[in-house]
């Protein structure tokens, strides 16, 4: 069998199609052009951005290594530059299709005021660019500016937690500029329109999910812990130690903040010496366990409200339209009705990790519905199902 060719990346100045669309539509064909040109600039520093994986220059302990040594500067020196390069020729664009208007020096001259619709909204996406290029370009500045810091530059998780928030940032603007000048001119959801949005989204809900199996795996040894001997102790510490190793290396890991990877990497690192001993007390492992259980949940409702409250909805949107279906295929005694909750189900993999009670039922669905579902219990799961739905903590 001759091998699978291989997944082809979009181009960095790809956009999603609804932008494409809506660019398309303008009738104002010199503005659209102008916009595309920004919007593909936008596009390829955002791509930089994403594909900047600073998580392969994070240390993997906590141990001291001497600060942010040569090697390390000379290994992100190239990737930083890169990124810096993509935000810089973003600014270029914008000056070049919208050149910022000549500094008057008087005050309070007058303006004609937009001839039109068309041309007011114009105006608004300039001052819109000319606003974020400003910033954008005094971000970079202040990146140069905090690498030079004395406590940056002497901590290795400093320097790299530093880079991360820039990128972060630097990123959400980007995604701003492309948002507002879009939805100017039509409704539109940032998701969208703003290029790998929907990536960043996707990877934070992995994110919450991994962390709830962690929180339930972790939970589940401390309750064995409460009933073993002490002897029994230092082997549940070694597979604390081993949950948490296998949670930062998975993909969804990726999404973490540095400060929180350290968190996880100095928990490890104690429970480690914990395992090592010979008996354990039956509230040593609650006193490590415990506070970092109550740092996880903040951690991901943090991510909750900064990402994914309008995914949320969304998909809890959705499975509730599945659900309806469902009903109206039982209504008819169609067979649809399996295969329609069977989908509402996957959908709702989504939502797993934004409740305990929520992603209780979620394990248990997926279960009948691997089993298969007949009329009674597809009843019976489109009655939980609704109800499970209804209870989550939407604010």
């Amino acid at each position: 069998m001759p091998p699978s060719p291989a997944k082809t990346r979009a181009p960095q100045d790809a956009l999603p199609s609804r932008l494409e669309a809506l660019l398309e539509s303008l009738t104002d064909r010199h503005l659209a052009d102008r916009l595309e040109r920004v919007h593909r600039a936008a596009a390829v520093a955002i791509d930089r951005l994403g594909h900047l994986s600073i998580a392969r220059y994070e240390p993997t302990s906590v141990e001291s290594d001497g600060g942010a040594d040569l090697a390390l500067w000379e290994t992100m020196a190239p990737a930083i530059g890169d990124t810096l390069v993509g935000v810089n020729q973003l600014v270029t664009a914008i000056h070049q299709q919208f050149p910022p208007p000549a500094r008057s020096t008087s005050s309070g001259g007058w303006a004609p005021p937009p001839a039109s619709s068309d041309e007011r909204l114009a105006q608004e996406v300039e001052a819109v660019l000319h606003a974020c290029a400003e910033r954008l370009s005094k971000q970079v500045s202040e990146l140069g500016q905090q690498m030079r810091r004395p406590e940056v530059v002497s901590d290795r998780w400093t320097l790299m937690a530093e880079l991360q928030s820039f990128r972060a940032d630097f990123r959400v603007r980007i995604g701003d500029l492309v948002y507002l000048t879009a939805a100017a001119f039509e409704h539109v959801r940032r998701e969208d329109v703003v290029p790998g949005y929907v990536h960043q989204v996707g990877a934070r809900a992995a994110l919450r999910a991994a962390a709830a199996d962690l929180r339930r795996s972790l939970q589940g040894r401390l309750e064995r812990a409460a009933k073993a001997e002490p002897s029994s102790r230092p082997a549940l510490a070694r597979q604390v130690t081993e949950s948490l190793a296998a949670f930062i290396t998975l993909p969804a890991s990726v999404a973490l903040r540095t400060p929180q990877k350290h968190h996880i990497l100095s928990l490890r690192s104690r429970l480690q010496d914990t395992a090592g001993q010979k008996e354990l007390a039956q509230d040593v492992l609650p006193s490590l366990v415990e506070p970092f259980l109550a740092f996880l949940d903040e951690a991901m409702e943090e991510v909750t409200r900064t990402w994914l409250i309008v995914h949320d909805r969304g998909v809890w949107t959705s499975c509730g339209v599945k659900l309806e279906q469902a009903e109206m295929h039982l209504a008819l005694d169609s067979p649809g009705a399996a295969r329609v909750l069977a989908d509402a189900v996957e959908a709702a993999g989504a939502l797993y990790g934004r409740s305990a009670p929520f992603d209780g039922f979620l394990r248990k669905a997926r279960q009948e519905a691997a089993d298969g579902l007949d009329e009674a219990s597809s009843r019976g799961l489109l009655e939980r199902f609704r109800e499970r739905l209804a209870a989550l903590p939407f604010s």
